[in-house]
């Protein structure tokens, strides 16, 4: 079967890695000149800062990602870095919350620090082991569980706490958001608290691991796949650098309004479901400042006022600490700027932050090295308006409107953080769950 798989991120390549261990040798179409999307790392100053990739949950021994890089021979590519003791400090409400490295002290600490709350607290993270399993079983990824936040967290009236628990939808969705789906939100919560850790390297690493595992595939890059042709028996070819090219079966990672739009020509069920495609709502984007700081930074650092800000330390460079800081932005805010006018929106947006965190808190001189707007998570995505985490991950898209790898064309598959779940755990379940549409293939 000849099988192209249309970007080269994170999503992209473990495809390629799943497909060769089932006797495929695919070709990947990079539009960049480097793999990796946003998940690749860069250097300013030959000092190496991590894009899309800072820390994650689900990284202990018996754990998904864990057991799922172990699968594909990934985990043996990767250094895991542990934190010492405390991998968050939140800045709430007058209030400095430091989040450990386990659910049940976690726990403990809220119920000591909310003592009205105790009971409550008790029956939350109850309610988030219920579901905190992580699964790529055909059976348990077509279950649907149509709550909300909201809804779990009714009877927990403290507003600082409330706060507290909506910390972790930043991870999946956006800040401080009520309506996430409590499904991802308990998954994410437990297995961010039993399992966090940072990886040597950062994303590049996981990207340079992948690679080093393809052995068959293809790899076109500065490769844009302009075009998708579809027959009656479905996707056919796709057009590259204007040559038609034709495959037995084509994987998208890209964002699946970008993949429906590159059809000249749908029937009408196709159109319905383009239509519902386009309809979805976006996650948020982010402005990130990446820099040096003057002091030994242990823990992330979130700071909630109106909006968040956070500073996300990767590694230690001549005593200083390399980091990122995060705020939320508008792709809207720079879409329609000139050049010029985006560069001076974009130095007085960095500029207004860095005033913003240091009168937060006294991290010392800070250098910044670079900057990025939403333009810029836009063009290395390939997503929908620089959103963070594509679809937005809201308990009514995931039971209404959850996109699956199987699509309404046939032959056509999709791949990435937008169906399923986003993120790093939605990029290796969403690469499993399309696995089960691909038998083995017998070696000649």
């Amino acid at each position: 079967m000849k099988i192209a798989i249309i970007g080269g991120g994170l999503s992209g390549l473990l495809c390629a890695v799943m497909l060769e261990q089932r006797g495929y040798s695919p070709t990947i179409y990079e539009s960049l000149p480097k793999l990796g999307g946003v998940l690749d790392s860069f250097k300013r100053k030959k000092i190496l800062f991590d894009i899309g990739f800072h820390y994650s949950g689900a990284l202990k021994k018996g754990q998904y990602l864990y057991n799922s890089m172990q699968k594909i021979n990934l985990l043996e590519k990767l250094t895991f870095q542990e934190y010492e003791n405390d991998f968050d400090t939140l800045y709430i409400d007058d209030k400095i919350i430091n989040i450990p490295n386990s659910s049940q002290k976690f726990k403990e600490q809220l119920q000591k620090e909310f003592p009205e709350e105790s009971q409550n607290i008790e029956i939350f993270f109850a309610k988030c082991y219920e579901v905190s399993d992580i699964s790529s079983k055909p059976e348990d990824f077509v279950k649907i569980d149509s709550r909300s936040l909201k809804d779990l967290l009714v009877n927990i009236k403290d507003t600082t706490l409330r706060k507290i628990f909506l910390h972790f939808t930043i991870f999946y969705s956006t800040a401080l958001y009520e309506d996430a789906s409590f499904d991802f939100y308990a998954k994410i919560f437990i297995n961010m608290l039993d399992g966090t850790k940072k990886i040597e390297g950062g994303g590049g690493a996981i990207i340079d691991g992948l690679i080093s595992l393809l052995k068959s595939t293809t790899i076109h890059k500065n490769s844009k796949v302009e075009r998708l042709i579809q027959t009656q028996d479905g996707v056919s070819a796709l057009e590259c650098k204007g040559k038609l090219i034709e495959y037995d079966t084509i994987i998208s990672t890209l964002h699946p309004k970008t993949t429906m739009a590159m059809f000249d020509e749908l029937d009408r069920k196709q159109t319905r479901y383009k239509s519902h495609i386009d309809a979805l709502e976006e996650s948020p984007s982010f402005f990130a400042i990446f820099c040096l700081i003057d002091a030994k930074i242990e823990q992330n650092i979130y700071f909630y006022e109106d909006d968040f800000i956070s500073v996300l330390p990767s590694r230690m460079h001549n005593n200083k600490t390399v980091a990122t800081i995060l705020v939320g932005s508008n792709f809207s805010d720079y879409k329609h700027l000139s050049k010029e006018d985006y560069k001076i929106k974009k130095a007085k947006v960095c500029q207004y932050n860095l005033d913003r965190i240091k009168k937060l808190y006294d991290f010392g001189n800070i250098e910044v090295l670079d900057s990025s707007t939403p333009m810029t998570k836009q063009h290395y995505s390939n997503g929908k308006d620089g959103s963070i985490y594509g679809v937005m991950c809201s308990a009514k898209q995931k039971s209404l409107s959850v996109l699956m790898p199987r699509t309404r064309i046939n032959n056509l598959y999709f791949a990435g953080e937008n169906i399923l779940a986003p993120g790093l755990i939605g990029a290796f379940l969403g690469a499993e769950i399309l696995m089960n549409y691909f038998k083995t293939e017998e070696k000649r």
